[in-house]
């Protein structure tokens, strides 16, 4: 986490989803789009490290005062 917020450089992989619809439940019928329900699986690295960063980020604000810190 600390080289992708120092470099500012993210890599590629990371980018990368794939996505995934599934039926919703209990539709009578599933000709329509809206009985599907799209889900995003990304890459739990990024996922994890995108948390961090954004922690870091509230972290810094709240220091700095340029957020409440109640948000």
């Amino acid at each position: 986490a600390n080289a992708c917020f120092d470099t500012g450089y993210w890599p590629q992989h990371f980018k990368q989803s794939i996505s995934v619809i599934i039926p919703k439940p209990g539709k009578p019928s599933y000709d329509k789009a809206k009985s599907f329900r799209p889900i995003v699986l990304l890459n739990t690295m990024g996922k994890l490290i995108e948390k961090m960063i954004a922690r870091r980020l509230q972290f810094e604000s709240i220091e700095a005062g340029v957020i409440h810190p109640c948000q």
